[in-house]
């Protein structure tokens, strides 16, 4: 009997997603390669997602609709919101800031809002450069089915994504957030954020965390996040020569994620979840 496929999901931002880097180069690609077989490791990194939004696309926050959506008939999509809100609310009405690409390998699709499913798409995304700010406007479709009817989704239904499914018969779950904001700059807020995330399986069970490195992140939030996860958390040693250009305290280039794949891999091996491995590949 062959031994199954454990399955590692990485959630995060932009950091995760590997902005501009190429194919395989970003960390979750360079880990899979050194786990190498019986391994699969899955990029759930969505750029310029916040502190709030990628628990809520793991399923770690509950949503609800903020306002009623109305589907006129005939009408099998309608736009529901634009990047001030996107018509998703937590229970403490704090917004989401979904990005486009939804969810990446963990997709969001399809989005079950009170027992019904359906699916959501942008129109109009855009990235501002040089501030980064986004733009864009966000549009929920109707299943397939039955669209001649008209359909009233009232205020505070729940709203379920398709990602939040993905974390039960994970091996490992990798999480990296907070560039973004979403967390009002308190430190014990975003440590307790990704303890929510980490709640769903229960942090008896394999995880690993990267400690928040960009510069202006408080020295003393790196001593918090060490305490709060001892071995879990993972520190990555922020050099200029590590990082590009657009954003140099934050994002990689392609020698800084070959080194945070091999910290991962290092610290999930001496924590006994892989094997210790085989020469990092070039």
């Amino acid at each position: 009997m062959t031994n199954p496929i454990r399955k590692i999901l990485c959630w995060g931002d932009s950091v995760t997603e590997g902005m501009r880097m190429p194919p395989g180069k970003d960390y979750p690609a360079r880990l899979a390669a050194l786990l190498g077989d019986g391994y699969r490791v899955f990029n759930s990194g969505d750029g310029g997602e916040d502190a709030i939004t990628i628990p809520a696309r793991q399923g770690a926050i509950a949503l609800a609709t903020a306002a009623p959506i109305q589907f006129p008939a005939g009408a099998g999509a309608v736009q529901i919101g634009d990047e001030s809100d996107n018509g998703f609310h937590a229970p403490d009405g704090a917004r989401i800031r979904l990005t486009e690409a939804l969810g990446r390998d963990i997709p969001v699709n399809p989005v079950d809002i009170g027992g019904a499913r359906f699916r959501l798409f942008f129109r109009d995304f855009r990235w501002n450069t040089p501030t980064t700010k986004i733009s864009y406007t966000l549009w929920l479709e109707r299943d397939g089915a039955a669209t001649d009817a008209p359909l009233e989704i009232p205020a505070g239904t729940p709203v379920r994504f398709a990602s939040a499914a993905a974390a039960p018969d994970a091996w490992c779950e990798i999480v990296f957030m907070g560039g973004n904001g979403g967390w009002g700059r308190d430190v014990n807020t975003l440590i307790g954020l990704f303890r929510t995330m980490l709640a769903r399986r229960g942090e008896d069970r394999p995880y690993l965390v990267l400690v928040p490195y960009w510069e202006s992140f408080p020295k003393d939030g790196v001593a918090a996040f060490k305490e709060a996860f001892g071995p879990h958390a993972v520190e990555f040693p922020w050099a200029p020569a590590l990082c590009l250009g657009n954003r140099p305290d934050v994002h990689l280039n392609e020698d800084g994620y070959a080194l945070l794949a091999r910290l991962f891999h290092e610290r999930g091996a001496s924590l006994g979840y892989w094997p210790a491995a085989a020469p990092f590949p070039s």
